[in-house]
């Protein structure tokens, strides 16, 4: 059985994210507490109706997080949006035990880890799972989602290396390799690895959306492309605007790099089009994407 350094969790967001955590917990044995709370009604719903292999997932649900009997739990998960953040941070900071440790998914860290060093020092440290769907809520959660992937660990300005050891176990114990990142250097692997394709898939069609007929002349190369278009506006709209610099930085780099292929297509030779796919083609062997 595998052993967590946890043994009573409480996960605020009960999504996609924080569904899945909760399921591949059970999944892989975990015997401790676990309580839930936020999320929509259909998600509670779901979360209630939720079973592993010994009984029912969750020990119990609250609608809201206030609910929640914090002063019992020794690791708290922020499964939210990066906007609900800093809510959750003075929630925990008011109501969990000193020695509780916090962390959060999210995507993008900007002023985040910062904000939430400043209420709960150093027994927060922000996690990010490199994993995910274009799918959201309870109903899409699933317990491989948390399988043979990449976690980081966030880096602030204060370490405790108690804390820091024990979520690395906890997210070992959960089938992740753990990374450690500063906060800038994980904004901008990120902008590049997801964030910008996330902005460049809606963006791409929105544009074909002003020509409905194409909708039935798509096929697989445009559903591949384009899957990252069906997740959540809300959600990407909050994690692009928090990493808008990094963002832009990069999305300057590409324009530059279609400028490039821009003049190539306009002149005779196709020689440097194929150069630059036959490169692209070439990096992508080399990314290690997660199995789910």
């Amino acid at each position: 059985m595998t052993a967590f350094p946890f043994q009573r969790i409480a996960i605020v967001g009960l999504g996609l994210m924080g569904g899945s955590l909760a399921l591949a917990l059970r999944a892989l044995g975990y015997t401790g507490v676990l309580q839930g709370a936020g999320g929509s009604a259909a998600d509670l719903e779901l979360a209630q109706a939720a079973q592993g292999p010994y009984g029912a997932v969750f020990d119990a649900l609250c609608e809201s997080p206030a609910q929640l009997p914090l002063g019992t739990v020794d690791l708290l998960i922020l499964a939210v949006p990066p906007a609900a953040l800093p809510a959750y941070f003075a929630l925990a900071a008011e109501k969990l035990p000193s020695t509780a440790t916090v962390t959060d998914l999210a995507s993008v860290k900007a002023n985040l880890v910062a904000q939430g060093e400043a209420l709960l020092g150093a027994r927060y440290l922000s996690s990010h799972p490199l994993i995910g769907a274009e799918q959201h809520g309870f109903a899409a959660a699933h317990a491989e989602l948390y399988r043979d992937y990449r976690c980081v660990l966030c880096q602030g300005s204060v370490t405790d290396l108690e804390v820091d050891e024990r979520l690395t176990q906890f997210w070992t114990a959960l089938g992740a390799e753990v990374l450690h990142l500063d906060v800038a250097t994980h904004d901008s692997a990120l902008a590049a690895t997801s964030h910008l394709p996330h902005l460049l898939a809606f963006a791409y069609l929105d544009l074909l959306g002003d020509e409905p007929d194409l909708a039935l002349l798509a096929g697989g190369g445009l559903r591949d492309f384009s899957r990252i278009a069906a997740s959540d506006p809300h959600l990407w709209t909050d994690i692009l605007w928090q990493n808008r610099a990094a963002v832009r930085a990069r999305l300057l780099r590409l324009q530059e790099r279609l400028a490039q292929l821009d003049e190539a297509l306009a002149g005779e030779d196709p020689a440097p089009v194929l150069t630059s796919l036959s490169r692209g083609k070439e990096a992508r062997s080399r990314f290690r994407f997660p199995s789910s």
